[in-house]
């Protein structure tokens, strides 16, 4: 009988509890048996092989898998070749195809024939082409040929995205993804001079690495195969980062007019994969979790949501090359820099165990302050010296990674992970110039995001109690080529002095560091929140898991960004502090894990915006500059924590790495006298990211599974502006200096999530 009862929710249709209020209180009190009894049941072979316990698990694990497939990419960006060549012809965009390999991570949660999960994947690429126009014309009695390109290769892709599916049969699961999106892109240009008969030729070829951050959205299909741990699966993706080339129109007076426009760019991926998933997590009640004898406890003990900080040492290798060519000091090449420094921040993630197997999710954010400067070039003449070189800080840290370990004793964890890296990296070129009059320094610094793939292991202990937790790792983050580089060649006479090639080197960071972090759980046992008397229990009771499950939602509200840096644009004259404002509207998807009172989750967010503002118009003698932004998109990776002050209302707060996809006008209006006017308006794509932290109420609306909540949050991405100084001792060139200034966001937000029951 107790068994037919609790395998009786799962049909469609009233029960038996709904029409016989006798046959509610009987099958209350068998339901709570059932849940008390669960160790002795798990020995049962009926109740172990029954159909529906089996396929309600079956998809529910952390999984860990690889994939390959095949992407092609469209750029609908228009170059102008105006100052170029005689007879303009733009390019018009780029299409580029090729493959795509990686792998991926990420955990299912199962309610009923409905599978919900979070995933981070990385993928190399090599999805590349080009496109160019070419003229030839008369010269001097015979032609000279010039040839313009632009090639664009996608090398990496990165996304961390929510999954919500369906199961038409057991074994087969058919989902939806959405998330955010990451890519390294290479754009190169390449331009040839020929003149004939000779021939005569220059080339010049340069390549440029940009990240680019934007969304993702796709299908997919899985099915086991065969045993439920190993799963193949089918996928389309398709990645926008909208705008990605720049956009510029000139108006010269006489009605002349130019432009090029930057268009958007997208990337569809059909991959296919094969995870392996881990069986069930262990199953362990709460309360006697502390007193389970010596070998029962470590079956549970690492489970559960955690946060913790952090603090190590860090050293990095850049070995670019700058030859003396290139720069046109004759004192030597310029190579490289090799910055150390100290790493301090926090980290957030949570645990899942399957016996002596600890697998997880984590992300984390570091401020940092790895330092270290290239060689100086040094040029003599005229009675004074010029010298040249760089220096290079990394700011911040932050990471998105899976975690897989092994319990070699009971409170002894060793564990590998990787995922997604992140870094922000100031870069300043320095040049100093003395003379018998006095010296003039200027520094030009350009802070840079950038972004890679993380890998490392370490070691974690229990201090005594299961939750707290001591760690030491290493890490080993690899960012690629984050320079620029090219070449230069000419046979023309004079002019071969020139020729050289930029090295651009490949950018790596070591860090070690220790660290504690607080474990809540173990988590509450899967059994007992799916238990069939749950709907029914006693008032109390219900809501100390209610808030445990998978969301999905979306949210509305108002934005006010504030960037007060300030450029020097003409000697005393400076421009800048951008203030803007507008409306935003997105989803979000995550999971809360419920520890009494304590309810701690995981979650992803998108939004879109109509955030935007100007700066105050500056005139110069007789040009006028306006600069303005628009923040098209925002993003987050946050961990939140938050305490139940009734069973239905719940505070919290809510920190993690943040994400802005905005645009940058530079409007210019020049006066010229008995000319007229000329104007400049050039629009670039910016991707900037950083951190966020906030607080929000959340309130379940009547007794059904939608919530509803209310949030503040801010967004913090430090100093993102270039910086130029000069200090001068000389009489008559005066010392200036930018101000990098700060930019926030600052967001109030209105939303609702539908949560699903375990």
């Amino acid at each position: 009988m107790p068994m037919r009862m609790q395998s009786a929710p799962h049909r469609h249709g009233a029960s038996p509890t709904t029409r016989h209020p006798g046959w509610r209180r009987l099958f209350l009190t068998g339901a709570s048996l059932v849940v008390l009894g669960d160790a002795a049941m798990a020995a049962d072979l009926p109740i172990a092989k029954a159909p529906p316990p089996a396929i309600a698990a079956s998809w529910a694990g952390f999984y860990l898998g690889v994939h390959g497939g095949y992407g092609w990419e469209q750029d609908d960006f228009s170059a102008s070749t105006a100052f170029q060549l005689q007879n303009p012809q733009p390019i018009n965009g780029v299409r580029s195809q090729g493959a795509v390999y990686g792998g991926q991570a990420g955990y299912n949660w199962q309610f009923g024939r409905a599978v919900t999960g979070l995933e981070i994947d990385f993928s190399a690429a090599d999805i590349k082409g080009s496109n160019g126009v070419t003229e030839t014309t008369a010269f001097g009695g015979g032609t000279f040929t010039t040839s313009l390109s632009i090639n664009e290769r996608v090398q990496y892709l990165g996304t961390a995205r929510a999954r919500l599916g369906w199961l038409p049969t057991d074994n087969v699961l058919l989902y939806g993804t959405a998330g955010l999106a990451w890519e390294r892109l290479d754009v190169g240009s390449t331009s040839s001079q020929i003149a004939t008969p000779g021939p005569t030729t220059q080339i010049l070829d340069q390549r440029q690495p940009v990240d680019k951050f934007g969304w993702v959205a796709g299908v997919g299909a899985e099915v086991m195969l065969g045993s439920p741990n190993w799963i193949g699966r089918l996928e389309y993706l398709h990645y926008d980062f909208g705008q990605v080339a720049g956009s510029i129109t000139t108006i010269q007076a006489g009605g002349f007019r130019d432009a090029s426009t930057a268009g958007s760019q997208h990337i569809d991926v059909v991959r296919a994969g094969i995870s392996y998933k881990f069986g069930e997590t262990t199953r362990f009640a709460s309360v006697p979790y502390a007193k389970a004898p010596a070998m029962a406890a470590p079956l549970a003990s690492w489970a559960g949501f955690y946060a913790g900080a952090h603090g190590g040492y860090g050293w990095g290798e850049n070995p670019y090359l700058l030859p003396s060519a290139i720069t046109m000091f004759n004192a030597g090449d310029i190579g490289g820099t090799k910055p150390t420094g100290w790493v301090a921040g926090g980290h957030f993630g949570h645990n899942w165990q399957y016996d002596r197997v600890v697998a997880g999710l984590e992300a984390d954010l570091s401020a940092a302050d790895l330092k270290g400067a290239s060689n100086t070039v040094t040029a003599v003449g005229g009675g004074g010296s010029s010298g040249l070189g760089f220096d290079d800080k990394v700011k911040y840290l932050g990471t998105v990674r899976g975690r897989l370990g092994y319990t070699i004793t009971p409170n002894f964890l060793l564990y590998g992970t990787a995922g997604l890296a992140w870094e922000r990296f100031e870069r300043a070129q320095v040049t100093t110039t003395t003379a018998p009059a006095g010296s003039v320094i200027t520094r030009t610094m350009v802070p840079n995001d950038r972004f890679g793939w993380v890998a490392g292991v370490g070691g974690e202990v229990m201090l005594g109690s299961p939750n707290w937790i001591a760690r030491l790792e290493y890490l080993h983050y690899d960012f690629g080529r984050i320079n620029g580089d090219g070449s230069a060649f000419s046979n023309v006479p004079g002019n071969t002095a020139f020729n050289g090639s930029i090295t651009a080197g490949h950018q790596t960071i070591d860090l070690v560091r220790a660290g504690v972090s607080y474990k809540f759980g173990p988590d509450a046992t899967p059994l007992a929140a799916a238990s069939p008397a749950y709907a029914k229990a006693p008032r109390m009771p219900a809501p100390l898991q209610s808030w445990a499950g998978f969301y999905i939602g979306a949210h509305a509200g108002y934005g006010w960004k504030q960037n007060d840096f300030s450029t020097v644009f003409f000697l005393n004259t400076s421009d800048g502090g951008i203030h803007s404002k507008g409306w935003l509207a997105g989803g979000q998807a995550g999971y809360n894990w419920q520890y009494n009172n304590v309810v701690a989750g995981l979650e992803l967010d998108g939004t879109a915006t109509g955030i935007r503002g100007s700066s105050i118009p500056v005139t110069a003698g007789t040009e006028t500059e306006t600069l303005s932004d628009n923040v098209k998109y925002l993003g987050t990776a946050r961990g939140r924590l938050g305490y139940t002050v009734t069973p239905n209302l719940l505070l919290y707060g809510t920190g993690g790495l943040a994400w802005e996809h905005g645009l940058r006008k530079m409007s210019d209006i020049s006066v010229f006298p008995g000319v007229g006017v000329q104007t400049g308006i050039t629009e670039s794509a910016r991707d900037l990211f950083g951190w966020v932290a906030g607080v929000g109420v959340e309130t379940f609306i009547g007794s059904s599974n939608w919530i509803a909540r209310l949030e503040y949050l801010h967004y913090d991405f430090g100093g993102v502006e270039p910086a130029f100084t000069t200090v001068s001792t000389i009489a008559g060139v005066p010392s200036s200096g930018d101000k990098p200034g700060r930019q926030t966001i600052d967001t109030v937000r209105a939303g609702v999530s539908y949560k699903f029951t375990p």
